[in-house]
C-alpha cells in the first residue's frame, strides 16, 4: 500500500515537471505574406506577434533580413531557432517547413527580404576558356526600360514579376573561391546587384571566349556584411561583353561561412534607340548600358537639350545636312549636367551617340525657338518683289506677337511680313509698340510699292522715354517690319552655338484705315451673263424637284388609299395572303407601313372600314380611339403582341400627348416597336402635339405576359391635364387562340 502511494506521488511530480518544461505558446496573428516573393511589407502593431509558414528544401539555409526600428525576427523549426533585430540565418537539415515570427514594441511598417534554399552548390574551380561549362540562367532584359526605372532615383536594375532566374545565392568559405558562369553575346551587359551578405565578399569578373581569358576591371568588393536596406556603397556593378563568350564571376571571402544573395541581370545589346516619330517636345528618356545611337527628327527652329540626372555619360551630337553627317564634339556630362545643341541651317535630322558609359539614363527634350508659325524671322528683306516671301513670318495687324532673339545662334535681326488689305489707292496707318528689354533695340518699317518693289517710305526709331514705338502710313499689299539690335557685336561675343540666354520681346500692332480708296468695278463678260442666267434657271428647276416629288407622293398615297377602301378588311386580307403564300412576311410589313400613312389621309369612318371591324372602339365629343388586332406573323419582334391603334382628335388641340398601355393584371407591358417611328419608353409612346382634326394610325408591338391591356391617351388640352381611356379591356387570349 505504501509502495503504491509513493509511486503515485512520483508520477504526479514527474507530470508537473514536464508541464513546467513545455514551452509557452502565445497566440499569434498570421501574416499576409507571400513566401514565394523575395520582398514583402508587413504592418506590425505594438505588442502583437505575427507568424508565417515557409516551405523550404532539406539541407538548405534560409536568410531573412528586415528594415525596422524596434522589431525582432525569429526563424525556427523543430530542432533549432534563431532571433535577431536585423538578420537571421537558419539551417534546415531534415525539416521542410520553417516558422517566421515578427514582433515589435511599436507600431511600424517592416520591410522583409527573404532568401530561401541557400546551398553550397557553385563550382570551386574556374573553367579554362576551352572547357565546356553550363552557364547559369539569369534575369534576361531584352530592353533596358523593362528593368530600369529612374523614378526610383537610381539606374540599377529593378525586379518585376516577368523576370525569372533573377535571384541567386550561395555559401562561401575562406578556403575556396566559388565561380558563377553566365553566357553572353557581343554587347550584352551583366549587372551584379548585391542584396545580402553575412560578411565580407570579394568579386572579380573574367571574360572568356573560346581561346582566351581576360580579367576585367571594376572589382565589386564588400568589406563587411551588406544589406540592401543599409546606406552602404552602391550595390550594383556592370560589365559589357566585347565579344561572344561568357563571364566568369569569382567570389571569395575571409570568413567561413559567408552567405550571400544577389540579383543578376543580363541586358541584351541595344545598339540603336529609335526616336524617329517621337514628339520630343514632351521629352523622352533613353536608358541603356555601354553605348547606343539614338536617331531623331530635327528641324532648324528647334534646339536639343540633353540632361543626365542620375549618372555620368559620354556622348556626341551629330547633324544630318544634305545627306551627310556632320559630327559634333564628344562631351562628358557629369551627374546632373545638361547639354544644349542648336541646329545648323537646313538640318534634316540628328543622332546622339552615347558611348563608354557603363549605365546611363539621358533625358531628350526639343524646344521651339521659332518666332512665329514655326518660322525663324530672317535678318534681311526680300531682294525683289518676285522673290517667294513665304519664309518671312506674317505679323498680325490686330494682335500681339511674342518672339525672341536666339543669341546662341547669333540671331540679332528679325524681319516680319505684313499683309494690308484694301482697295486701290487706299491709305492705312500702322503703329507698333515693342515691350521687353528694349534699351539696345531699334525698329524700322517700310512702305513698299507693290508693282516695282521700290521703297516708297520708311521710318526708323530707337527707345525714347522707356518706350519703343513707331507709326507709319502705308498703302495696300505686302509691307515689312524689322526689329534689331543697335550693335549686334556687343550681344554676340560668344561662339555660335553656345548656350546663352535668349532675348525675348513682344510686338503689339495697331491698325487704322485712313482712306478706303476707290472700290474697283468690273463689267460682267458675256460668258458671265450667259452662265449666270443658266445657273438661275438650273437652280430654280432644282428647287422645284422636291415640290414635284411631294405632289407625286401625295398622288400615290391617295391612289393607294382608294385601293384600301375598295378592298376593306385590310388586316384580314394580310392574314389570308400569308396563309395562301401569295405574300411573304417582309412584303406584308412594308405594305402595312404604307397603309398606315395612306389610311391616315382618309376620313375617320373610311379608315375604320379599311382596317375592318375593330377589337375596341371608343368615341366621345372630343376624341375617337380604335384598336385592331394584327396577325402575329407580321410582327417585327419575336413573341410580341402586334396591334393597330387609331387616334382621331375631333375637337381641341392636345399637347404632350402620350399613348399608354396599362396591364391591369400581371407584369407591365413594354413597347418594343412603333410604326411610324415615335419615341417610346417602357409602356408609353410619346406623340407630342395632336391638333384638331388630326388622324393617325400606329402599328404597336407589345412585349409582356399580362393577360390583357388597357389603352389610354394622356396629355394637356387647353393647358389642363386630360386623359381619355377606352373603358373596355383588351384581352390577349383572343389573339393567341
Amino acid at each position: 500500500m505504501g509502495r503504491q502511494y509513493s509511486r503515485a506521488i512520483a508520477l504526479l511530480m514527474l507530470g508537473l515537471f514536464l508541464m513546467a518544461a513545455m514551452p509557452l505558446h502565445v497566440a499569434a496573428t498570421p501574416i499576409d505574406f507571400d513566401a514565394e516573393q523575395r520582398r514583402n511589407t508587413v504592418e506590425l502593431v505594438a505588442g502583437e506577434t505575427y507568424v508565417a509558414r515557409l516551405t523550404v528544401e532539406p539541407n538548405t539555409t534560409t536568410m531573412v533580413s528586415v528594415d525596422c526600428d524596434s522589431c525582432e525576427v525569429t526563424l525556427e523549426h523543430d530542432q533549432a531557432s534563431a532571433s535577431n533585430g536585423q538578420r537571421v540565418v537558419l539551417f534546415t537539415e531534415d525539416a521542410t517547413e520553417l516558422t517566421l515570427t515578427l514582433a515589435s514594441s511599436v507600431d511600424e511598417s517592416v520591410q522583409v527580404s527573404l532568401a530561401k534554399n541557400i546551398s553550397d552548390t557553385h563550382p570551386t574551380i574556374r573553367p579554362s576558356p576551352s572547357t565546356v561549362t553550363e552557364g547559369q540562367e539569369v534575369g534576361l532584359c531584352a530592353h533596358a526600360s523593362i528593368c530600369m526605372d529612374t523614378a526610383t532615383g537610381t539606374l540599377t536594375g529593378i525586379e518585376n514579376k516577368d523576370l525569372v532566374n533573377l535571384h541567386h545565392s550561395g555559401i562561401l568559405d575562406s578556403e575556396h573561391d566559388e565561380y558563377v558562369t553566365v553566357n553572353v553575346s557581343l554587347g550584352d551587359t551583366l549587372e551584379w546587384q548585391w542584396l545580402e551578405t553575412t560578411d565580407d565578399v570579394t568579386l572579380q569578373m573574367y571574360f572568356q571566349n573560346s581561346t582566351t581569358e581576360t580579367l576585367l576591371y571594376n572589382d565589386h568588393h564588400l568589406t563587411d556584411a551588406f544589406s540592401e536596406f543599409s546606406e552602404q556603397a552602391p550595390s550594383s556593378a556592370w560589365w559589357t561583353a566585347q565579344d561572344n563568350g561568357r563571364f566568369i564571376v569569382r567570389l571569395g571571402t575571409s570568413v567561413s561561412p559567408t552567405l550571400w544573395s544577389a540579383n543578376i541581370f543580363l541586358f541584351e545589346a541595344q545598339t540603336t534607340t529609335p526616336l524617329i516619330g517621337h514628339d520630343l517636345h514632351d521629352g523622352s528618356e533613353v536608358l541603356g548600358h555601354n553605348s547606343t545611337v539614338a536617331h531623331l527628327d530635327w528641324n532648324q527652329t528647334h534646339y536639343l537639350d540633353l540632361h543626365t540626372e542620375l549618372g555620368d555619360v559620354y556622348l556626341q551630337v551629330d547633324q544630318l545636312l544634305n545627306g551627310n553627317w556632320v559630327e559634333g564634339d564628344e562631351h562628358y556630362l557629369a551627374k546632373g549636367e545638361s547639354l544644349r545643341t542648336y541646329p545648323y541651317p537646313g538640318v534634316d535630322g540628328g543622332r546622339v551617340i552615347i558611348s563608354q558609359t557603363q549605365v546611363f539614363g539621358v533625358d531628350f527634350n526639343m524646344h521651339d525657338f521659332s518666332d512665329s508659325d514655326g518660322l525663324e524671322a530672317p535678318s534681311v528683306l526680300p531682294t525683289s518683289s518676285e522673290e517667294n516671301n513665304a519664309s518671312w513670318p506674317l505679323l498680325n495687324l490686330t494682335s500681339s506677337l511674342e518672339a525672341e532673339f536666339t543669341l546662341g545662334v547669333h540671331d540679332t535681326v528679325d524681319t516680319y511680313r505684313m499683309e494690308v488689305d484694301g482697295w486701290m489707292d487706299s491709305i492705312h496707318f500702322l503703329q507698333f509698340t515693342v515691350e521687353g528689354n528694349i534699351s539696345d533695340l531699334e525698329l524700322q518699317v517700310w512702305d513698299i510699292d507693290q508693282t516695282t518693289g521700290e521703297v516708297l517710305n520708311t521710318d526708323i526709331t530707337r527707345p525714347a522715354a522707356d518706350q519703343l514705338k513707331l507709326g507709319l502710313q502705308v498703302g495696300r499689299g505686302t509691307q515689312y517690319l524689322q526689329l534689331r539690335f543697335q550693335n549686334s557685336s556687343e550681344v554676340t561675343p560668344h561662339l555660335w552655338g553656345e548656350d546663352v540666354p535668349s532675348h525675348t520681346y513682344r510686338i503689339t500692332s495697331t491698325y487704322a484705315l485712313v482712306d478706303e480708296g476707290e472700290e474697283p468695278w468690273f463689267p460682267p463678260s458675256e460668258d458671265a451673263v450667259f452662265w449666270g442666267g443658266f445657273a438661275r434657271w438650273f437652280l430654280g428647276t432644282l428647287f422645284l424637284i422636291p415640290v414635284l416629288y411631294l405632289a407625286i407622293d401625295i398622288k400615290r398615297a391617295k391612289k393607294f388609299g382608294r385601293e384600301i377602301i375598295e378592298k376593306k378588311e385590310r388586316l384580314a386580307w394580310y392574314s389570308a395572303r400569308l396563309d395562301s403564300g401569295d405574300l411573304d412576311v417582309k412584303s406584308s410589313q412594308k405594305d402595312l407601313a404604307r397603309a398606315l400613312h395612306a389610311v391616315a389621309q382618309m376620313e375617320w369612318e373610311d379608315g375604320m372600314d379599311a382596317w375592318g371591324e375593330p377589337a375596341l372602339h371608343h368615341r366621345t365629343e372630343h376624341l375617337a380611339l380604335a384598336v385592331w388586332r394584327v396577325d402575329q406573323r407580321i410582327a417585327k419582334v419575336d413573341r410580341s403582341w402586334p396591334l393597330v391603334i387609331g387616334i382621331h382628335v375631333i375637337e381641341d388641340d392636345w399637347e404632350l400627348a402620350a399613348l399608354r398601355f396599362d396591364a391591369p393584371d400581371g407584369a407591365a407591358y413594354e413597347v418594343v416597336s412603333v410604326e411610324p417611328r415615335f419615341l417610346h419608353q417602357g409602356e408609353e409612346i410619346f406623340l407630342d402635339a395632336l391638333s384638331e382634326g388630326h388622324r393617325t394610325f400606329l402599328m404597336v408591338e407589345l412585349k409582356g405576359n399580362a393577360p390583357s391591356v388597357d389603352i389610354e391617351l394622356n396629355g394637356r388640352v387647353n393647358n389642363q391635364p386630360f386623359a381619355a381611356r377606352i373603358p373596355e379591356t383588351l384581352p390577349r387570349a383572343l389573339e393567341e387562340s
